[in-house]
Order: structure tokens, then sequence, then C-alpha cells
């Protein structure tokens, strides 16, 4: 977690090192990925923005006026982007309450205003910020999931940190490795890790 330990946590395993980060570079144009057991959240804070129904269709690149469509559109994705926020119990900062509603949050929204006027949203994410009892909560135990965790160690609500974007030490983020996989694991499944 130091600036130190940052550049020893990248994939490349010629020179011994097995981290999270994989930086891909390409003429113009360099990727940040995830190469950890737990899948993208460990890069985009498991944001959780359903595709609009555009995405399913684009122009045609060298045909004008020619529309390519997808083999499957929103509809056919509906009902698995419902179960998905369910099984990782998809939430909103709950910015009204007194204890999520910190400088930064505030200071968040009334940039947001300021720039187009409209009341800001927060966008889904696979973060528990409510407890056993569904209130909002910093750092509160979770409610058990029914099946444990791949690492055994008691889950949190999140405490405001940003690890979301390199790892939650609380367990906050309802990542792949906490969820589908601990229950995988739980039902068993034979999980690998640095194995392709």
């Amino acid at each position: 977690r130091t600036p130190a330990g940052v550049g020893t946590n990248f994939w490349d395993p010629s020179a011994g090192l097995h981290g999270m980060f994989n930086v891909w570079s390409f003429d113009g144009l360099d990727s940040v990925v995830s190469s950890g057991v737990g899948g993208g959240s460990l890069i985009y804070a498991n944001v959780m923005l359903r595709k609009d129904e555009s995405w399913f269709r684009q122009h045609h690149p060298y045909r004008p006026g020619i529309t390519e469509e997808w083999s499957f559109g929103y509809g056919d994705l509906e009902p698995h982007y419902d179960a998905v926020e369910r099984f990782l119990d998809v939430q909103r900062l709950p910015a009204h309450h007194p204890q999520f509603n910190l400088p930064k949050t505030a200071a968040f929204q009334a940039a947001a205003t300021r720039l187009d006027g409209a009341h800001t949203t927060f966008a889904p994410l696979a973060v528990r910020f409510r407890d056993a009892q569904g209130e909002p909560a910093i750092g509160a135990p979770l409610p058990d999931a029914g099946y444990p965790n791949l690492f055994g160690a008691p889950r949190r609500t999140c405490r405001m940190l940003g690890e979301c974007d390199v790892g939650c030490n609380d367990g906050a983020k309802n990542s792949l490795d906490h969820t589908y996989l601990s229950a995988a694991s739980h039902h068993g499944a034979s999980l690998h890790e640095r194995t392709e």
C-alpha cells in the first residue's frame, strides 16, 4: 500500500512479479488491466452500470447508412442484469445519511449541479454500505452470505477509504472472489490462480 509497494504490484512473471495490475501497451494506447482472482472489479471499482440499448448496434465501419446488430440485445440480458444485481447486492452510496455525507461527497454533488444544474445520481455499486439490519453504517459487520468467503475473513461495510480501486481490505466490495467464486467453492468448484 506504499508508493514503493505499488511498483511490485504488477504482473510480470519473468521478473518474479505476480501482482494485481498488468499494463498493455499498443501504438498510441496504454491500458491497465487486472490479473487477480476477482476479475475486472479490481480495476473498475465495482461500478454496475447497465449498457444502454444503443450499445448493441453500431454503424458499419465502411458502409454508410448500414447498422450492424449484435446477435443479442438489452432485452436478452435484462433478466441476467437483474439476477447479478441481486446476487451482488448492488447498492448506491447512501449520501443522504450523515455518516456518508462526507466533504468530498458534498463537493462532488455541488460541482455536478454547477455543471449541468441537474440532480446527481450515484452509480450503482457492488459495494456494501448497509449493515446486517439494512441500515447505512461505516465499518459494520456484514450479514451472513450463506457461504464462507474464500479468505475465511470477516467482512465489513465500506469505510469510505477509496480502496475500491485497489482492493478493499474489509471485503466491502462484492467482487467475484467474495461472491460467485466463494459460492462456487462452497458448492465444490475447484479454483486455481496463476492459471490460464
